[in-house]
């Protein structure tokens, strides 16, 4: 099997999955969730499927519980609409990949509106030193 034939083998089971959460499963813990990534077993024999919880109202814990829940169902699906010899067992798992972009994105913002800060404060100061000298 190539590694072209793997990539789009995971692209369709992230694309089923996706789309049997948003319009199939009808548990509400699994309404927000967003899928992320999927990374298959070279054998297809598991499937680790990455997500996240769009809007992050949901409690992670029991999102992961929702998700369990109704993999039995997800797998069935893949196996009737994919067809594939083997059906990967799948795995879920919170992507804190999107989390920690978010923090990363926060803390660059924060720096930004200190160095701003004391550019203001820095040139206020600056400007008053020169008013005392005249």
């Amino acid at each position: 099997m190539s590694e072209k034939h793997k990539a789009r083998i995971e692209e369709e089971i992230m694309a089923l999955i996706a789309e049997l959460l948003l319009r199939r499963v009808k548990d509400p813990r699994v309404a927000n969730v967003s899928i992320t990534h999927v990374e298959a077993a070279k054998d297809y024999s598991s499937a680790k499927i990455l997500y996240n919880i769009v809007g992050g109202a949901n409690d992670p814990a029991a999102v992961q519980q929702g998700l369990v829940s109704c993999s039995s169902y997800l797998r069935g699906q893949i196996g009737k609409r994919l067809r594939l010899r083997v059906i990967p067992e799948l795995l879920f798992r919170y992507d804190v990949s999107l989390d920690r972009a978010m923090k990363i994105d926060e803390l660059i913002d924060k720096i930004h509106r200190e160095d701003e800060e004391r550019a203001k404060s820095g040139g206020a100061e600056e400007s008053g030193e020169g008013s005392e000298d005249a």
